[in-house]
């Protein structure tokens, strides 16, 4: 009996093998287990497939089966075939991922499982988790709407690092932080304006500014030196305070923008939807960055 488990073992990993499979048979005389080669979060599911094959395992207890010292070889063709069907059938549903579709699996695997453990480690009042989600739920409608292009998704790699960056010059130099800042927002709204589709249906359900409330709002921006330029002789001393005064009108007309459409949110929806505009406008810079730069890098 052992040289037939001993023997069945063998053929049935070979099939297994073959079948490029990750499971494998280990065996101690007739006692015997399935392992797994590569680690998955649906690996359970295995119990399924194999129950609708005719194979019941026992829902607790070790893992170890025992084949009873009856069994012919017979018996150990069928549940070969068996364990094999059931595993062929389960890579075919697609709970198995192979390593080459998905080079980084097991990093993201352990990274989701952490990130749930310490969730339900650290337990957030519900009004806080419901608002969070919001805010993501549209950080990722505005993804699938308007940052399909990868050109589109460099220029945001680009300007949400820059945003970052001025979030913390701001308080230590205004001028370089607002210039700098300006800089990053026309190379993100050109890249929505140039390389994505038209999107105004889903800037609408987003609450977020349209295309021409946009450009409007560049244009103002382009304005303010503009003006300062024509008003002002062209000379090294008066460039320079020039520098100062256009950042800090910027910087009110940021204010006004910003605060008037928290404004405008309110009156027109509630101050809830406000808020959630809010912080995924101050926050988009930081899931930008996290949001693109694999998929871009990937794609390289």
């Amino acid at each position: 009996m052992n040289e037939r488990c001993a023997a069945w073992a063998q053929a049935t990993n070979e099939r297994l093998t073959a079948a490029s499979l990750p499971i494998r048979v280990a065996h101690f005389a007739t006692i015997w287990t399935v392992l797994f080669t590569e680690p998955g979060r649906y690996n359970w599911l295995l119990q399924y497939y194999l129950r609708a094959e005719g194979v019941t395992l026992t829902w607790v207890g070790t893992g170890r089966c025992l084949s009873n010292m009856d069994f012919t070889a017979k018996d150990y063709d069928a549940l070969q075939a068996k364990l094999v069907g059931a595993a062929e059938r389960m890579k075919a549903d697609g709970w198995w991922l192979s390593v080459e579709e998905h080079p980084g699996r097991e990093k993201a695997m352990r990274t989701r499982l952490t990130r749930e453990i310490l969730g339900h480690l650290i337990q957030f009042p519900p009004p806080i988790e419901r608002f969070y989600t919001e805010v993501m739920r549209r950080k990722k409608d505005d993804h699938h709407a308007s940052h399909s292009d990868a050109t589109n998704q460099l220029f945001h790699i680009i300007s949400s690092t820059a945003f970052l960056g001025c979030y913390a010059l701001a308080f230590r130099d205004l001028t370089t932080a607002m210039w700098a800042g300006l800089a990053a927002l026309f190379l993100r709204q050109i890249g929505h304006a140039v390389l994505e589709p038209p999107c105004h249906d889903k800037e609408a359900l987003l609450l977020g500014f349209n295309t021409p409330s946009k450009t409007a709002i560049l244009g103002a921006y382009l304005l303010m030196p503009a003006i300062h330029l024509a008003a002002r002789s062209w000379t090294g001393e008066s460039l320079e305070s020039m520098l100062g005064r256009v950042a800090g009108e910027w910087f009110l007309w940021t204010l006004v923008v910003v605060g008037g459409r928290v404004v405008y949110l309110t009156f027109a929806h509630d101050l809830r939807s406000a808020l959630v505009w809010f912080v995924k406008l101050v926050t988009d810079p930081v899931t930008d960055v996290v949001a693109y730069s694999p998929r871009f890098l990937r794609r390289a």
